[in-house]
């Protein structure tokens, strides 16, 4: 860290100064159809990397913009993007009011800044996929994969209903990155977790980047990036207070939320504040009640941020999600009639992050950034009526990112920055089995103390050629990576009848030595863009991405009645060749997206059976290769009605032993009509069809076919006393159909996802 802060000091010195002219604007952004005020309008200067925000009066300003010609991007979900010319010359310039006129397709106009600086969407050869807060409003579920996963190439992968994670093509946990606010969740691998640790009514935007993006992530980033971003405060030229209250009911489940968040600004200051509340009983499903699905958690949030002086900024984050009676009716790693729950769960993140603006002529940003993170995991297993199982663990991540973004022209933009985080784990596992009048207490190491850490350089050079018809990016990067662990010799104790067993004889299979690893990887991307016409264009990305084994591959030692898996210290890290061919259509009446992909990889990582079926240790795989489509259309066939479509299809392969690889999704989509009037809201009726998934590998079942029918209703804004009044309903799961998600590890006698569930939410902002 000291290392970040030092070279931060160095880019500052000799950054130069900058001798160029700058003036203020302001202005007011509108809907053109209703002539009401636009808030959370993206204000975007790209050639020389300003950004800003309209406010809820639909006002912005952009306090320092250099003298000179440029082009104002102005963007907002649901309306066509607007680019005004600009001369700036004078010390404060008022624009003309900006009118945006709305669209009922997808026309690539959210902005988006996963790619490490802010772009709208059509200007992002990567292919991303964007689900923001309206998206999260008109719909329900229980942890950022269930909104995500309806989207092209992403679906849902669940240990029961509270826990769950996302695939992105077929590559899911420790192959997807995990980022809240540029923070990465660092937490075992053994359990879809780390996306459950989220306030949904805390989140402005989920990008999810499709594919290996280790250039600009790190290890990892092999099959793609979750990140999501918390709502934001933007500031106001005389002191603002505003804020939301949001609650809900499902029936399928019983379960109730609750929100509130407060927000106050000035000119050079802003504040958040957030808390949220929920409780759900066991989910109803067609086969009957899913046991031990029950969860409740609570998030408390706060962001502060200040401008001291003009193009500085500074930023503290602070996050507590906790959780506790929290169901899990699915895992791999539990016996099949064990009763598994979270007795408590917390994800706890501190991070701080200054930014400084226009050092020079050419260096439009520079920040840095520290954040703390600590999840806390307990759980309490049953495998049978006479043992109980505590394991318990403790992950602490700390880090840090030292960025720079460089407009060296008005056709070439480059990043650069460095990296740091290291995770450390602590944990134990103690199991006590009651034998008549007997009692054996064992106490094991499931992980032995280590600590995982990772520093990186990368840099990124966009440029632009023919009149900026033709975008081309090139990036690279280089981590070392450096593994540290104690000694873990299991079982290290066994107490019998209130008794210590001296010296209790160590399983080799099941014990680590001390040891350390040390390596050196890199990866890069090298990506295109060309646009044919206004209204379309073509693709094509290529990367180099690599994963060194996690914590809880190299030395796991999970033994919890059922399957026994181990780690393996002696991995090689996985290195993956990505492959996308893209062609988009964006048209106020027809939108299109179509990509090919092909994934190919060295060393995957599998768990492989070790002499029985029932023992697995992870092993290195020699080759592998997954690849598929994704298609996405909207197509605004009369007035506001639009029909849309989805489809997403991925073969995964292990073409050593010419078998098929585990936990891929099969052939899947959406057919959807939703219509939008102005005076009442939206309507919504889609059905998410998926076929039969028969290409599986050893050890799992095969998934029939099914669809499901859903329907969503949600109210334009009521005006009600200086506050604005939003209505959200829908049915899920219309038929109650009875289904089997093939990425669910739901075991016991129901296998089956939710059943018909009722939703109902209110949403009052002021």
């Amino acid at each position: 860290m000291k290392t970040l802060v030092a070279a931060f000091a160095a880019l500052l010195f000799f950054s130069g100064f900058s001798y160029a002219q700058y003036g203020k604007l302001s202005g007011i952004v509108a809907d053109k159809s209703s002539g009401e005020p636009l808030a959370n309008v993206n204000i975007l200067i790209p050639e020389v990397g300003i950004f800003g925000t309209s406010n809820s009066a639909g006002e912005f300003t952009l306090p320092k913009v250099p003298f000179g010609l440029h082009t104002i991007t102005f963007s907002h979900v649901g309306f066509l993007s607007e680019k005004v010319p600009l001369s700036l010359n004078s010390a404060h310039f008022v624009l003309p009011s900006v009118a945006l006129t709305p669209t009922s397709v997808a026309i690539g106009e959210i902005t988006v800044s996963s790619t490490m600086y802010k772009k709208v969407i059509r200007d992002v050869s990567l292919p991303v996929e964007v689900v923001t807060q309206e998206n999260i409003l008109k719909q329900t579920g229980t942890s950022v994969s269930d909104f995500i996963s309806a989207e092209s190439g992403l679906a849902s992968v669940k240990d029961g209903i509270w826990a769950t994670d996302i695939s992105i093509r077929g590559l899911s946990r420790q192959n997807v990155v995990t980022l809240i606010d540029g923070s990465r969740i660092e937490t075992a691998s053994s359990l879809a977790a780390g996306l459950s640790l989220i306030d949904l009514n805390d989140i402005d935007k989920i990008e999810i980047i499709k594919g290996g993006v280790s250039s600009l992530y790190g290890t990892g980033a092999t099959g793609g990036v979750v990140s999501i971003s918390t709502r934001p405060v933007v500031y106001s030229d005389k002191i603002s207070f505003s804020g939301s209250l949001t609650s809900g009911y499902n029936t399928v489940n019983k379960g109730s939320f609750g929100n509130l968040s407060l927000s106050l600004s000035g000119s050079s200051w802003f504040s958040r504040f957030s808390g949220s509340m929920r409780y759900a009983q066991n989910t109803n499903t067609p086969a009957g009640f899913l046991p031990n699905s029950q969860f409740k958690d609570n998030n408390i949030s706060a962001l502060i941020g200040f401008r001291p002086v003009i193009d500085h900024e500074l930023k503290f984050r602070y996050q507590k999600f906790s959780g506790s009676d929290i169901g899990l009716p699915g895992g791999k790693t539990f016996p099949n009639t064990a009763l598994a729950k979270y007795t408590d769960i917390s994800r706890e993140l501190f991070s701080g992050e200054y930014a400084v603006s226009n050092l020079s002529g050419s260096l439009n940003q520079t920040s840095v950034k520290y954040f703390v993170q600590k999840i806390v995991r307990n759980v309490e297993l049953r495998p049978n009526a006479t043992t109980t199982s505590t394991p318990s663990a403790e992950h602490f991540t700390v880090g840090g990112t030292l960025q720079s973004n460089w407009s060296l022209s008005s056709f070439n933009h480059l990043i650069a920055g460095a990296d740091v985080w290291q995770r450390t784990y602590s944990g134990t596992r103690e199991t006590k089995m009651v034998t008549g009048t007997s009692i054996r207490i064992t106490g094991d190491l499931p992980v032995p103390h280590s600590s995982y850490q990772s520093a990186g350089f990368f840099a990124q050079d966009e440029h632009k050629f023919l009149d900026n018809r033709l975008s081309l990016s090139l990036g690279g990067r280089i981590d070392r990576i450096f593994v540290k662990n104690d000694a873990a010799n299991n079982p290290a104790y066994i107490i019998n009848n209130g008794n210590p067993v001296p010296n209790p004889p160590v399983n080799p299979m099941s014990s680590f030595p001390a040891g350390e690893s040390d390596e050196v990887s890199w990866s890069t991307n090298l990506s295109l863009l060309y646009n044919i016409s206004t209204e379309s264009d073509v693709t094509l990305n290529f990367a180099r991405s690599f994963r060194a084994p996690v914590l809880e591959e190299r030395f796991q030692y999970i033994n919890l009645g059922g399957d026994i898996f181990l780690g393996n210290p002696d991995l090689e890290s996985e290195k993956g060749y990505f492959f996308d061919l893209g062609y988009r259509l964006w048209n106020q009446k027809i939108s299109l997206r179509t990509n090919l992909f092909l994934n190919l990889f060295n060393d995957l990582v599998v768990d492989a059976p070790v002499v029985v079926d029932s023992l697995y240790r992870k092993t290195n795989i020699g080759e592998a290769r997954m690849y598929g489509f994704d298609i996405q259309a909207e197509y605004n066939f009369y007035n506001d009605i639009v029909f849309y479509t989805t489809a997403s299809y991925v073969r995964g392969e292990d073409i050593s032993a010419s078998s098929d690889l585990p936990l891929v999704p099969p052939l899947n989509g959406r057919v959807g009509i939703r219509y939008k009037h102005l005076s009442f809201g939206y309507v919504d009726v889609a059905a998410h069809l998926f076929s039969r998934q028969n290409n599986i590998a050893k050890g799992e079942r095969e998934t029939p076919g099914y669809a499901t029918l859903n329907f969503y209703l949600s109210s334009v804004p009521v005006y009600l006393y200086y506050m604005n009044l939003r209505f959200f309903a829908g049915i899920e799961n219309i038929l109650d159909k009875e289904y089997r998600n093939h990425l669910s590890t739901n075991r016991g006698t129901v296998l089956v996802e939710p059943g018909r569930n009722l939703f109902f939410k209110i949403n009052l902002t002021f």
